[in-house]
């Protein structure tokens, strides 16, 4: 009995884990998230990018959090966006703005992607940012798109 509830149990972790890739700090993503963005996000209560995707997901949420935080509704969309591609296995605050310079801003858009097309992207993208000294590879952009596909959809666009 203990070694199936074991078994449950880390099957369990695994499953959450899998849903919940990736979240940090707000404060431990500077490159995404600004200080002065962290200080305003902290006073309406939000300290990891999974509460802030929570926050902010929504429209009528990003407005509720734009009067208690003093960003604005504009702002909290971007930031919900990137948080939502924060979900995904292997992508860090440093392949999020990757894929932004790119053209894909959220999971929504990276649903449409074709891989080898990603794939040219993000380097053209890359030489011309200077983002990342090691872009991501065919296959794992495939990967993630493939990821990206699985995930519900949370953000609303407007």
């Amino acid at each position: 009995m203990k070694k199936l509830l074991a078994t449950l149990a880390l099957s369990l972790t695994v499953l959450v884990g899998a849903a919940r890739a990736s979240h940090y700090a707000i404060t431990d993503v500077p490159r995404l998230i600004t200080s002065p963005q962290v200080d305003k996000l902290h006073k309406a209560n939000v300290n990891t990018t999974e509460e802030l995707l929570d926050k902010a997901a929504k429209s009528k949420d990003r407005k509720a959090l734009s009067k208690t935080s003093g960003l604005t509704a504009a702002d909290l969309l971007t930031l919900a966006k990137r948080c939502d591609l924060l979900r995904i296995k292997g992508v860090g605050a440093e392949m999020v703005l990757l894929l932004e310079a790119a053209g894909v801003k959220s999971t929504a858009e990276l649903v449409k992607q074709d891989p080898a097309a990603l794939t040219t992207a993000v380097t053209k993208a890359n030489q011309t940012s200077k983002i990342t000294e090691k872009l991501p590879t065919e296959p794992q952009l495939a990967d993630w798109i493939g990821q990206a596909k699985k995930l519900p959809q949370v953000v609303e666009a407007k």
